[in-house]
Protein backbone atom coordinates (compact mmCIF):
# COMPACT_ATOMS: atom_id res chain seq x y z
CA UNK A 1 0.00 0.00 0.00
CA UNK A 2 1.32 3.44 -0.94
CA UNK A 3 0.30 7.07 -1.28
CA UNK A 4 -2.63 8.79 0.44
CA UNK A 5 -4.06 5.48 1.60
CA UNK A 6 -1.24 5.29 4.15
CA UNK A 7 -2.39 8.57 5.65
CA UNK A 8 -5.95 7.24 5.79
CA UNK A 9 -4.72 4.11 7.58
CA UNK A 10 -2.81 6.20 10.10
CA UNK A 11 -5.78 8.48 10.83
CA UNK A 12 -8.12 5.51 11.18
CA UNK A 13 -5.69 3.86 13.59
CA UNK A 14 -5.77 6.95 15.79
CA UNK A 15 -9.58 6.92 15.70
CA UNK A 16 -9.50 3.24 16.63
CA UNK A 17 -7.28 3.96 19.65
CA UNK A 18 -9.50 6.75 20.90
CA UNK A 19 -12.77 4.85 20.42
CA UNK A 20 -11.58 1.59 21.99
CA UNK A 21 -10.00 3.30 24.98
CA UNK A 22 -12.54 6.04 25.65
CA UNK A 23 -15.80 4.50 24.44
CA UNK A 24 -15.29 0.80 25.09
CA UNK A 25 -12.85 1.12 28.01
CA UNK A 26 -10.37 -1.31 26.47
CA UNK A 27 -7.07 -1.59 28.29
CA UNK A 28 -4.60 0.64 26.41
CA UNK A 29 -2.11 -2.23 26.15
CA UNK A 30 -4.52 -4.38 24.15
CA UNK A 31 -5.77 -1.37 22.20
CA UNK A 32 -2.29 -0.42 20.97
CA UNK A 33 -1.17 -3.99 20.25
CA UNK A 34 -4.35 -4.72 18.30
CA UNK A 35 -4.02 -1.40 16.43
CA UNK A 36 -0.47 -2.33 15.43
CA UNK A 37 -1.65 -5.73 14.15
CA UNK A 38 -4.52 -4.18 12.17
CA UNK A 39 -2.19 -1.61 10.55
CA UNK A 40 0.31 -4.29 9.58
CA UNK A 41 -2.37 -6.51 8.02
CA UNK A 42 -4.11 -3.66 6.19
CA UNK A 43 -0.90 -2.31 4.58
CA UNK A 44 0.14 -5.81 3.56
CA UNK A 45 3.15 -6.40 5.80
CA UNK A 46 4.64 -9.88 5.89
CA UNK A 47 3.17 -11.56 8.95
CA UNK A 48 6.55 -12.63 10.27
CA UNK A 49 7.83 -9.07 9.84
CA UNK A 50 4.71 -7.79 11.59
CA UNK A 51 5.30 -10.00 14.62
CA UNK A 52 8.99 -9.10 14.59
CA UNK A 53 8.18 -5.38 14.51
CA UNK A 54 5.79 -5.68 17.45
CA UNK A 55 8.26 -7.63 19.58
CA UNK A 56 11.29 -5.52 18.64
CA UNK A 57 9.39 -2.28 19.30
CA UNK A 58 8.26 -3.59 22.68
CA UNK A 59 11.70 -4.86 23.56
CA UNK A 60 13.42 -1.67 22.43
CA UNK A 61 11.39 0.48 24.80
CA UNK A 62 11.77 -1.93 27.71
CA UNK A 63 15.51 -2.33 27.20
CA UNK A 64 16.09 1.43 27.11
CA UNK A 65 13.63 2.40 29.84
CA UNK A 66 13.18 -0.66 32.05
CA UNK A 67 16.05 -0.22 34.50
CA UNK A 68 15.83 3.57 34.36
CA UNK A 69 12.15 3.55 35.29
CA UNK A 70 12.72 0.89 37.97
CA UNK A 71 15.46 2.92 39.64
CA UNK A 72 13.42 6.08 39.29
CA UNK A 73 10.47 4.39 40.99
CA UNK A 74 12.66 3.19 43.85
CA UNK A 75 14.27 6.59 44.29
CA UNK A 76 10.90 8.32 44.32
CA UNK A 77 9.43 5.69 46.67
CA UNK A 78 12.25 6.03 49.20
CA UNK A 79 12.11 9.82 49.14
CA UNK A 80 8.36 9.72 49.70
CA UNK A 81 8.54 7.15 52.50
CA UNK A 82 11.25 9.12 54.27
CA UNK A 83 9.12 12.28 54.20
CA UNK A 84 11.63 13.97 51.90
CA UNK A 85 8.93 15.03 49.45
CA UNK A 86 7.14 16.84 52.24
CA UNK A 87 10.35 18.60 53.17
CA UNK A 88 10.93 19.60 49.55
CA UNK A 89 7.39 20.89 49.28
CA UNK A 90 7.85 22.96 52.42
CA UNK A 91 11.12 24.35 51.04
CA UNK A 92 9.51 25.20 47.69
CA UNK A 93 6.60 26.91 49.40
CA UNK A 94 8.82 28.90 51.73
CA UNK A 95 10.99 30.04 48.80
CA UNK A 96 8.32 30.81 46.20
CA UNK A 97 5.17 31.06 48.30
CA UNK A 98 1.92 29.17 47.78
CA UNK A 99 0.88 31.39 44.89
CA UNK A 100 4.01 30.45 42.93
CA UNK A 101 4.35 26.77 43.90
CA UNK A 102 3.49 25.65 40.36
CA UNK A 103 6.15 28.01 39.01
CA UNK A 104 8.66 26.34 41.31
CA UNK A 105 7.64 22.93 39.95
CA UNK A 106 7.85 24.15 36.36
CA UNK A 107 11.36 25.57 36.78
CA UNK A 108 12.49 22.50 38.71
CA UNK A 109 11.39 20.28 35.83
CA UNK A 110 13.07 22.61 33.33
CA UNK A 111 16.43 22.30 35.09
CA UNK A 112 16.26 18.62 36.03
CA UNK A 113 15.49 17.40 32.52
CA UNK A 114 18.61 18.95 30.98
CA UNK A 115 20.83 16.07 32.10
CA UNK A 116 18.25 13.44 33.08
CA UNK A 117 16.00 11.30 30.90
CA UNK A 118 12.41 12.59 30.92
CA UNK A 119 10.86 9.36 32.21
CA UNK A 120 13.14 8.90 35.20
CA UNK A 121 12.97 12.62 36.09
CA UNK A 122 9.17 12.56 36.03
CA UNK A 123 9.08 9.46 38.23
CA UNK A 124 11.57 10.95 40.72
CA UNK A 125 9.75 14.28 41.06
CA UNK A 126 6.20 12.95 40.80
CA UNK A 127 5.53 12.38 44.54
CA UNK A 128 6.09 16.10 45.15
CA UNK A 129 3.06 16.90 43.00
CA UNK A 130 0.57 15.31 45.39
CA UNK A 131 2.26 16.88 48.40
CA UNK A 132 2.10 20.37 46.89
CA UNK A 133 -1.50 19.82 45.80
CA UNK A 134 -2.47 18.91 49.34
CA UNK A 135 -0.61 21.80 50.93
CA UNK A 136 -1.80 24.50 48.53
CA UNK A 137 -5.32 23.09 48.00
CA UNK A 138 -4.87 23.36 44.25
CA UNK A 139 -5.89 20.57 41.85
CA UNK A 140 -3.04 18.21 41.07
CA UNK A 141 -3.56 18.88 37.35
CA UNK A 142 -1.93 22.28 37.89
CA UNK A 143 1.30 20.64 39.03
CA UNK A 144 1.16 17.78 36.51
CA UNK A 145 1.05 20.34 33.69
CA UNK A 146 3.80 22.48 35.20
CA UNK A 147 6.17 19.55 35.73
CA UNK A 148 5.45 17.68 32.50
CA UNK A 149 5.94 20.72 30.27
CA UNK A 150 9.00 21.92 32.17
CA UNK A 151 10.66 18.51 31.81
CA UNK A 152 9.80 17.97 28.15
CA UNK A 153 10.86 21.46 27.09
CA UNK A 154 14.52 21.03 27.93
CA UNK A 155 14.38 17.35 26.94
CA UNK A 156 13.53 18.50 23.41
CA UNK A 157 15.44 21.81 23.17
CA UNK A 158 18.57 22.01 25.29
CA UNK A 159 21.92 20.32 24.79
CA UNK A 160 23.26 17.94 26.21
CA UNK A 161 20.01 15.96 25.94
CA UNK A 162 20.36 13.45 23.07
CA UNK A 163 17.70 14.85 20.70
CA UNK A 164 18.92 18.45 20.34
CA UNK A 165 22.52 17.24 20.52
CA UNK A 166 21.91 15.02 17.49
CA UNK A 167 20.08 17.79 15.63
CA UNK A 168 22.89 20.30 16.19
CA UNK A 169 25.50 17.75 15.19
CA UNK A 170 23.63 16.57 12.09
CA UNK A 171 23.01 20.07 10.77
CA UNK A 172 26.54 21.13 11.77
CA UNK A 173 26.02 24.27 13.87
CA UNK A 174 28.00 25.89 16.67
CA UNK A 175 26.91 24.27 19.92
CA UNK A 176 27.48 27.42 21.98
CA UNK A 177 25.15 29.56 19.90
CA UNK A 178 22.64 26.72 19.67
CA UNK A 179 22.51 26.40 23.48
CA UNK A 180 22.14 30.18 23.89
CA UNK A 181 19.25 30.46 21.46
CA UNK A 182 17.63 27.22 22.65
CA UNK A 183 17.42 28.69 26.17
CA UNK A 184 15.98 31.91 24.75
CA UNK A 185 13.32 29.86 22.95
CA UNK A 186 12.58 27.22 25.58
CA UNK A 187 12.18 29.31 28.75
CA UNK A 188 9.09 31.25 27.52
CA UNK A 189 7.63 28.02 26.12
CA UNK A 190 7.99 26.22 29.46
CA UNK A 191 6.51 29.13 31.40
CA UNK A 192 3.49 29.64 29.14
CA UNK A 193 2.69 25.98 28.42
CA UNK A 194 3.53 24.68 31.87
CA UNK A 195 3.07 27.35 34.54
CA UNK A 196 0.49 29.75 33.07
CA UNK A 197 -1.59 27.09 31.31
CA UNK A 198 -1.51 24.91 34.42
CA UNK A 199 -2.75 27.78 36.57
CA UNK A 200 -5.50 28.42 34.02
CA UNK A 201 -6.65 24.80 34.31
CA UNK A 202 -6.75 25.10 38.07
CA UNK A 203 -8.93 28.21 37.93
CA UNK A 204 -11.24 27.37 35.03
CA UNK A 205 -11.53 23.59 34.69
CA UNK A 206 -10.52 21.46 37.67
CA UNK A 207 -11.77 21.74 41.25
CA UNK A 208 -9.57 20.62 44.08
CA UNK A 209 -9.90 16.98 45.15
CA UNK A 210 -7.74 15.06 47.57
CA UNK A 211 -4.86 13.60 45.51
CA UNK A 212 -4.35 9.85 45.37
CA UNK A 213 -1.10 7.95 45.53
CA UNK A 214 0.95 7.36 42.41
CA UNK A 215 -0.29 4.62 40.09
CA UNK A 216 -3.47 4.09 42.11
CA UNK A 217 -4.22 3.51 45.73
CA UNK A 218 -5.82 5.38 48.58
CA UNK A 219 -5.50 9.12 49.11
CA UNK A 220 -2.20 10.12 50.59
CA UNK A 221 -2.57 11.22 54.18
CA UNK A 222 -0.44 14.09 55.38
CA UNK A 223 2.67 12.92 57.26
CA UNK A 224 2.37 13.08 61.01
CA UNK A 225 3.89 16.32 62.25
CA UNK A 226 6.02 14.51 64.84
CA UNK A 227 7.43 12.00 62.33
CA UNK A 228 11.14 12.40 61.71
CA UNK A 229 11.49 13.56 58.13
CA UNK A 230 14.48 13.67 55.83
CA UNK A 231 15.59 17.29 55.46
CA UNK A 232 15.12 19.13 52.18
CA UNK A 233 18.89 19.52 51.80
CA UNK A 234 19.37 15.75 51.82
CA UNK A 235 16.50 15.29 49.36
CA UNK A 236 18.10 17.84 47.00
CA UNK A 237 21.46 16.06 47.30
CA UNK A 238 19.85 12.70 46.43
CA UNK A 239 18.04 14.14 43.41
CA UNK A 240 21.12 16.13 42.35
CA UNK A 241 23.50 13.15 42.48
CA UNK A 242 22.34 11.45 39.26
CA UNK A 243 22.09 14.86 37.59
CA UNK A 244 25.67 15.75 38.48
CA UNK A 245 26.99 12.34 37.48
CA UNK A 246 25.30 12.58 34.08
CA UNK A 247 26.19 16.27 33.55
CA UNK A 248 29.87 15.80 34.36
CA UNK A 249 29.89 12.53 32.44
CA UNK A 250 28.63 14.44 29.41
CA UNK A 251 30.79 17.56 29.69
CA UNK A 252 34.16 16.26 30.89
CA UNK A 253 34.96 14.30 27.67
CA UNK A 254 34.62 17.64 25.82
CA UNK A 255 37.54 19.02 27.83
CA UNK A 256 39.59 15.95 28.80
CA UNK A 257 40.82 13.23 26.45
CA UNK A 258 42.40 10.88 29.01
CA UNK A 259 41.13 7.38 28.02
CA UNK A 260 40.41 6.25 31.59
CA UNK A 261 38.46 9.41 32.42
CA UNK A 262 36.46 9.22 29.19
CA UNK A 263 35.61 5.56 29.85
CA UNK A 264 34.40 6.39 33.37
CA UNK A 265 32.22 9.19 32.01
CA UNK A 266 30.74 6.88 29.39
CA UNK A 267 30.07 4.35 32.14
CA UNK A 268 27.85 6.81 34.04
CA UNK A 269 26.07 8.25 31.00
CA UNK A 270 25.39 5.09 29.01
CA UNK A 271 21.83 3.78 28.71
CA UNK A 272 20.10 7.01 29.72
CA UNK A 273 22.19 7.18 32.89
CA UNK A 274 21.42 3.68 34.23
CA UNK A 275 24.56 3.47 36.39
CA UNK A 276 24.11 7.01 37.66
CA UNK A 277 20.59 6.14 38.83
CA UNK A 278 21.70 2.85 40.40
CA UNK A 279 24.44 4.69 42.32
CA UNK A 280 21.86 7.24 43.44
CA UNK A 281 19.50 4.55 44.71
CA UNK A 282 22.34 3.03 46.75
CA UNK A 283 23.22 6.46 48.14
CA UNK A 284 19.56 7.15 48.95
CA UNK A 285 19.12 3.80 50.71
CA UNK A 286 22.13 4.58 52.91
CA UNK A 287 21.37 8.21 53.76
CA UNK A 288 17.60 7.80 54.21
CA UNK A 289 17.88 4.79 56.50
CA UNK A 290 17.28 6.84 59.73
CA UNK A 291 14.04 8.26 58.27
CA UNK A 292 12.44 5.01 57.02
CA UNK A 293 10.54 2.81 59.47
CA UNK A 294 11.11 -0.92 58.97
CA UNK A 295 12.93 -2.52 56.05
CA UNK A 296 13.11 -1.42 52.44
CA UNK A 297 11.55 -4.67 51.21
CA UNK A 298 7.90 -3.44 51.23
CA UNK A 299 8.93 -0.23 49.44
CA UNK A 300 10.76 -2.20 46.74
CA UNK A 301 7.87 -4.64 46.27
CA UNK A 302 5.24 -1.89 46.11
CA UNK A 303 7.14 0.22 43.58
CA UNK A 304 8.09 -2.72 41.35
CA UNK A 305 4.47 -3.88 41.28
CA UNK A 306 3.32 -0.42 40.22
CA UNK A 307 6.10 -0.22 37.64
CA UNK A 308 5.00 -3.46 35.92
CA UNK A 309 1.77 -2.06 34.47
CA UNK A 310 3.47 1.11 33.32
CA UNK A 311 6.23 -0.79 31.53
CA UNK A 312 3.62 -2.88 29.67
CA UNK A 313 2.01 0.31 28.39
CA UNK A 314 5.36 1.84 27.46
CA UNK A 315 6.30 -1.33 25.59
CA UNK A 316 2.96 -1.40 23.75
CA UNK A 317 3.54 2.21 22.70
CA UNK A 318 6.92 1.13 21.33
CA UNK A 319 5.27 -1.70 19.36
CA UNK A 320 2.71 0.65 17.84
CA UNK A 321 5.39 3.18 16.85
CA UNK A 322 7.57 0.45 15.31
CA UNK A 323 4.73 -0.77 13.08
CA UNK A 324 3.88 2.79 12.04
CA UNK A 325 7.50 3.20 10.97
CA UNK A 326 7.78 -0.20 9.25
CA UNK A 327 4.50 0.30 7.35
CA UNK A 328 5.96 3.15 5.30
CA UNK A 329 3.68 5.83 6.77
CA UNK A 330 6.62 7.88 8.05
CA UNK A 331 8.42 7.71 4.68
CA UNK A 332 5.31 8.91 2.88
CA UNK A 333 5.02 11.89 5.21
CA UNK A 334 8.55 12.88 4.27
CA UNK A 335 7.96 12.58 0.52
CA UNK A 336 4.69 14.48 0.73
CA UNK A 337 6.11 17.44 2.60
CA UNK A 338 9.19 17.70 0.41
CA UNK A 339 6.92 17.95 -2.64
CA UNK A 340 5.14 21.00 -1.22
CA UNK A 341 6.56 24.40 -2.12
CA UNK A 342 6.79 25.80 1.41
CA UNK A 343 9.57 27.72 3.27
CA UNK A 344 12.22 25.44 4.72
CA UNK A 345 11.54 26.58 8.29
CA UNK A 346 7.88 25.57 7.93
CA UNK A 347 8.84 22.35 6.14
CA UNK A 348 11.21 21.40 8.95
CA UNK A 349 8.58 22.18 11.59
CA UNK A 350 5.74 20.29 9.87
CA UNK A 351 7.89 17.31 8.98
CA UNK A 352 9.09 16.84 12.56
CA UNK A 353 5.56 17.43 13.85
CA UNK A 354 4.17 14.67 11.66
CA UNK A 355 7.03 12.32 12.45
CA UNK A 356 6.57 12.97 16.16
CA UNK A 357 2.85 12.21 15.93
CA UNK A 358 3.33 9.07 13.91
CA UNK A 359 6.36 7.57 15.66
CA UNK A 360 5.87 8.81 19.22
CA UNK A 361 9.59 9.29 19.87
CA UNK A 362 10.72 12.93 19.97
CA UNK A 363 14.36 11.91 19.51
CA UNK A 364 13.63 9.73 16.45
CA UNK A 365 11.51 12.47 14.90
CA UNK A 366 14.24 15.07 15.50
CA UNK A 367 17.09 12.99 14.10
CA UNK A 368 15.09 11.85 11.06
CA UNK A 369 14.00 15.38 10.20
CA UNK A 370 17.47 16.85 10.73
CA UNK A 371 19.03 14.36 8.32
CA UNK A 372 16.59 15.55 5.61
CA UNK A 373 16.86 19.26 6.34
CA UNK A 374 20.67 19.45 6.76
CA UNK A 375 21.63 19.37 3.04
CA UNK A 376 18.80 21.78 2.18
CA UNK A 377 20.15 24.41 4.62
CA UNK A 378 23.39 24.80 2.67
CA UNK A 379 21.63 24.73 -0.70
CA UNK A 380 19.11 27.43 0.23
CA UNK A 381 21.39 29.53 2.44
CA UNK A 382 19.24 29.07 5.54
CA UNK A 383 20.44 29.29 9.14
CA UNK A 384 21.23 25.87 10.55
CA UNK A 385 20.49 27.07 14.09
CA UNK A 386 17.06 28.37 13.05
CA UNK A 387 16.24 25.09 11.28
CA UNK A 388 17.48 23.07 14.25
CA UNK A 389 15.40 25.07 16.71
CA UNK A 390 12.35 24.70 14.47
CA UNK A 391 12.80 20.93 14.47
CA UNK A 392 13.33 20.75 18.23
CA UNK A 393 10.29 22.94 18.94
CA UNK A 394 8.11 20.72 16.74
CA UNK A 395 9.15 17.64 18.70
CA UNK A 396 7.23 19.02 21.71
CA UNK A 397 3.94 18.18 20.00
CA UNK A 398 1.96 16.12 19.70
CA UNK A 399 2.41 13.99 22.79
CA UNK A 400 -0.20 11.43 21.70
CA UNK A 401 -0.79 7.76 22.64
CA UNK A 402 2.09 6.82 20.31
CA UNK A 403 4.40 8.45 22.87
CA UNK A 404 5.50 6.43 25.90
CA UNK A 405 5.50 9.60 28.04
CA UNK A 406 1.75 9.95 27.45
CA UNK A 407 1.10 6.65 29.22
CA UNK A 408 3.68 7.36 31.91
CA UNK A 409 1.82 10.52 32.93
CA UNK A 410 -1.60 8.89 32.52
CA UNK A 411 -0.91 5.86 34.69
CA UNK A 412 1.43 7.41 37.23
CA UNK A 413 -1.00 10.18 38.11
CA UNK A 414 -4.25 8.23 37.75
CA UNK A 415 -5.56 10.51 35.02
CA UNK A 416 -8.33 9.68 32.60
CA UNK A 417 -7.46 9.44 28.93
CA UNK A 418 -9.15 12.82 28.32
CA UNK A 419 -7.44 14.56 31.22
CA UNK A 420 -4.03 13.33 30.04
CA UNK A 421 -4.70 15.10 26.75
CA UNK A 422 -5.82 18.30 28.50
CA UNK A 423 -2.82 18.50 30.84
CA UNK A 424 0.14 16.77 29.22
CA UNK A 425 -0.64 16.92 25.49
CA UNK A 426 -2.25 20.37 25.27
CA UNK A 427 0.27 21.92 27.66
CA UNK A 428 3.18 20.74 25.55
CA UNK A 429 1.37 21.76 22.35
CA UNK A 430 0.99 25.31 23.72
CA UNK A 431 4.70 25.36 24.60
CA UNK A 432 5.46 24.16 21.07
CA UNK A 433 3.42 27.01 19.55
CA UNK A 434 5.09 29.64 21.72
CA UNK A 435 8.57 28.37 20.87
CA UNK A 436 7.91 28.18 17.14
CA UNK A 437 6.63 31.77 17.20
CA UNK A 438 9.91 32.85 18.84
CA UNK A 439 11.89 30.89 16.24
CA UNK A 440 10.01 32.75 13.50
CA UNK A 441 10.94 36.06 15.17
CA UNK A 442 14.58 34.98 15.36
CA UNK A 443 14.46 34.06 11.68
CA UNK A 444 13.12 37.53 10.87
CA UNK A 445 16.04 39.07 12.79
CA UNK A 446 18.82 37.01 11.17
CA UNK A 447 20.30 40.13 9.62
CA UNK A 448 21.43 41.63 12.93
CA UNK A 449 21.35 38.80 15.50
CA UNK A 450 24.76 37.22 16.18
CA UNK A 451 25.47 33.56 15.44
CA UNK A 452 22.54 33.05 13.06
Amino acid sequence: MTGPLLIVVFLLSMVYLFVTIVRFKMNPFFSMISAAIIIGVVVGMDLNALVGGITSGFGGVCSSLGIVVAMGFLLGGMLSEAGATDSLADAALSTFGEKRASLAMNLTGFIVSIPVFYGSAYVILNPILRTLSRKTRKPIQVYITALSVGLLTTHCLVIPTPGPLSVAGTIGVNFGWFILYSLLVSIPGALVGGWLYGEFLGKKRYPYVEPVAAAGGAPEAPKAPDKKRAPAGLAIAIIALPLLLIVFGTLIPMWVSVPGVVSLCQFFTAGNGVIALIASVIFAAWTLRPYVQGSYAPIITKNFNEMGEIMLLLGAGGSFGAIIQASGIGDYFVALLRSWNVPLIVLAFLLCLLMRTALGSAAVAMVTTASIVAPLCAQLGESGIIMGLSICAASMAFATPTDAAFWLVQKLDNLSFKDTWITHTFGNAIACGVMFAIVLLLNAGRGFLPGL
